[in-house]
């Protein structure tokens, strides 16, 4: 049997190295999507109880009267908020901020919690209005058919422009031609 190669030792870098997207300033401890997603499923959650659970949530002035709070009136997700979370919620109830309305109060909570401990509410929030902007921001047309000219929902017939409508930039969608099997032009 033929003897085993050995590797040069000089070799530092992996033959395929996979290039880091390096960010400026301070990394993230837990990424932006995260922390959106989160606010959505918190969302969900809070506006599917909040009825019930508000009256004995905004008396609290305890950490347990929270964690009560949940157990009684919002008692599928117990364990995805209390006894963890259960001090940044009284703290957020009580913050000077915390608005009046129900609907506000329950974006102010979902808003503010899915990034704790590992960063602040306020950042947590700004993060979610950023995300906000941007969907919002998203043309609401869609392309109806590509080829060499476009036809968009916004009434634009004619040449796109990368790959999107040039009157209101809605973005060309492969959903369709994956499913069909046919290839990308």
């Amino acid at each position: 049997m033929p003897k085993r190669k050995r590797l040069p030792h000089h070799l530092k870098k992996a033959l395929d190295p996979v290039p880091e997207k390096r960010r400026r300033g301070r990394p993230e401890k837990i990424s932006r999507a995260t922390v959106t997603g989160r606010a959505e499923n918190y969302r969900r959650m809070f506006a599917a109880v909040w009825a019930g659970l508000s009256s004995p949530l905004l008396a609290a002035e305890t950490k347990e009267q929270v964690i009560a709070a949940f157990e009684s009136h919002a008692e599928p997700y117990t364990n995805r908020f209390v006894p963890h979370l259960a001090s940044d919620i009284l703290d957020l109830i009580h913050d000077r901020q915390f608005p009046k309305r129900a609907k506000a109060q329950v974006r102010f909570l979902a808003d503010s919690l899915p990034g704790r401990p590992e960063i602040t509410a306020r950042t947590s929030r700004d993060i979610c209005a950023k995300h906000r902007a941007i969907e919002r921001a998203k043309s609401p047309h869609r392309i109806l058919r590509k080829e060499f000219y476009v036809e968009c929902s916004c009434g634009y017939r004619g040449p796109a422009l990368n790959d999107a409508c040039r009157k209101c930039g809605a973005q060309i969608s492969y959903v369709s031609e994956i499913l069909l099997g046919t290839r990308f032009g």
